[in-house]
């Protein structure tokens, strides 16, 4: 089993630990790794029938990872528990309490057919709406969901849902089933809400490179349940509740500061998430707090176009500085940024999505090299020949019309980009665009999508700092021999070697 840490882990991030706003938001991609294995055998199966004797077992060390395990008639929903176990621990229970200190009272109180019934507040009566304050302490007590794209474990695809005994997704048991099982299950999901089944399966510890950001050391095993077998069973007869929670900026104690809300919805009414979601943004957001959307909750669709760290974008490591610059300027914290982005460069362990969704091949260089010597409208030429074979669009920033926004441009591009080629020289390595704002784009693509990425040194340079991480990538040719000062032809050839290798890509 793997073990957990007697102490809190060292916390470069000042406030981004499990207590904060963005920690939970930028935790749970530790659900994109690749889960342990544990021993097999032929073990008896331990039958489980409600989410509280699940956790109280994980908690308790009671479950060893590999060993086959049964959920009685449980709920599978298709979102996933935004911090799994955290509601049955004491602290959140504590968290859930104090959250009633913090009433909203300019909201009437309101419970009708398409808000979820308030399963999981510390009063049933009425429908309770809290301040920012409130509702963060409602986070801390385990309540939210999320929803995820498949991810591979063991080479299989497998979907990030929930198994619920009461039908509450935070209380749930978060479950990785095949594709090949899913399927059969989709449609009744999707028409119902959920559907009810006896499942099968092994718990498997998930590996936590990204503690050291984003938790401190609450006792909760990090673990899904790998589905082997569903056997349906009659549809429970308990009332299905979702919460989505989002981060915001408002101003309203003054300074500009990120805060926390979420909303119920009913799973299983179509028109309970669309009412709760606009309820949230219009009403709550905006309205009562003049806020701005910053996170949201769903990797698999884009809810709110506003949002600069949207959950698609941190779970693939999509996040640029700037996106993130501001959010931590917002949140006047001492958090660096450089921190962030080297605790995350962890490519090797996230599963790759396909190259094909990426069609085009992005040049960055330095203009005044450009200007100076002409390499890369040489590189053009010899590409665009290669493209008219392969179908291939080569773009750099000379095709940025007047007047666009060219920052966008540059981003679309990068983001459509499956190779780039990087020129380097020392006016490259000198440009604050390049090093905070297209650098930063191009190693998250190579590292989060597999992007090639093609150095050719123009010149000598150093790599030191943040540059370093350019030696990896493949190079078209000796750092010791640049172009300057090479002869036109031993250019030439070197150019030629690039469309060989771009031609390999495509």
């Amino acid at each position: 089993m793997q073990g957990l840490p007697s102490e809190p882990p060292p916390q470069p991030l000042a406030g981004w630990g499990a207590n904060s706003v963005l920690g939970f938001h930028f935790g749970v991609t530790d659900y994109l790794l690749r889960p342990e294995g544990g021993p097999s055998g032929g073990a008896e199966a331990q039958t489980y029938r409600t989410n509280e004797s699940v956790w109280a077992d994980l908690m308790g060390r009671n479950i060893m990872p590999g060993l086959p395990v049964v959920l009685k008639e449980f709920c599978i929903l298709d979102w996933f528990p935004r911090a799994p176990g955290l509601y049955f621990t004491p602290g959140a229970g504590m968290a859930r309490q104090e959250a009633t200190q913090y009433l909203e009272r300019s909201f009437p109180s309101r419970r009708n057919l398409y808000f979820a019934a308030p399963q999981s507040a510390v009063n049933d009566d009425q429908m309770l709406i809290f301040t920012p304050e409130g509702k963060f302490s409602m986070l801390q007590g385990g309540i939210g969901s999320i929803r995820l794209k498949p991810i591979q474990i063991a080479d299989e695809t497998c979907w990030l849902l929930t198994a619920t005994s009461d039908g509450v997704i935070h209380r749930g048991v978060p479950v990785a089933l095949p594709q090949k099982i899913y399927a059969t299950l989709f449609r009744e999901i999707r028409n119902q809400g959920a559907t009810t089944a006896t499942i099968m399966g092994k718990f498997q510890f998930v590996p936590s490179p990204f503690t050291r950001l984003f938790d401190t050391s609450i006792d909760i095993p990090k673990v899904v349940l790998k589905v082997e077998e569903v056997h349906l069973e009659q549809a429970k007869r308990v009332e299905l509740e979702a919460s989505v929670a989002v981060s915001f900026v408002s101003e309203y104690k003054g300074s500009p500061s990120v805060y926390a809300t979420y909303v119920s919805f009913r799973p299983d009414i179509d028109e309970s998430f669309k009412e709760a979601l606009q309820w949230m943004k219009t009403e709550y957001v905006e309205g009562r707090y003049k806020g701005r959307i910053v996170t949201d909750f769903d990797q698999t669709t884009n809810r709110f176009p506003e949002a600069r760290l949207a959950l698609n974008k941190v779970m693939a490591r999509l996040v640029s500085r700037n996106d993130l610059a501001e959010t931590l300027e917002l949140m006047q914290t001492t958090a660096r940024i450089d921190d962030y982005f080297d605790e995350i460069s962890v490519g090797d362990l996230l599963p790759k999505r396909p190259g094909t969704q990426r069609t085009s091949l992005f040049i960055s260089y330095a203009h005044s090299d450009e200007a100076r010597y002409g390499w890369v409208g040489r590189i053009r030429a010899h590409l665009q020949g290669l493209g008219r074979s392969l179908d291939l669009e080569v773009w750099d920033d000379s095709r940025i019309e007047p007047g666009s926004k060219w920052r966008n441009d540059i981003k679309s591009a990068i983001k459509n980009a499956r190779a780039a080629v990087l020129v380097l020289t020392a006016d490259f390595l000198n440009s604050d665009y390049i090093r905070d704002s297209e650098l930063p784009l191009l190693i998250e693509a190579a590292d989060a999508e597999g992007a090639a990425i093609f150095v050719i040194y123009g010149s000598p340079v150093l790599l030191s700092g943040a540059a370093e991480r350019l030696a990896s990538f493949q190079s078209v040719n000796d750092p010791k021999q640049p172009l300057l000062g090479m002869p036109e032809v031993e250019r030439e050839r070197v150019f030629v070697k690039l469309s060989s290798a771009v031609e390999k890509t495509f």
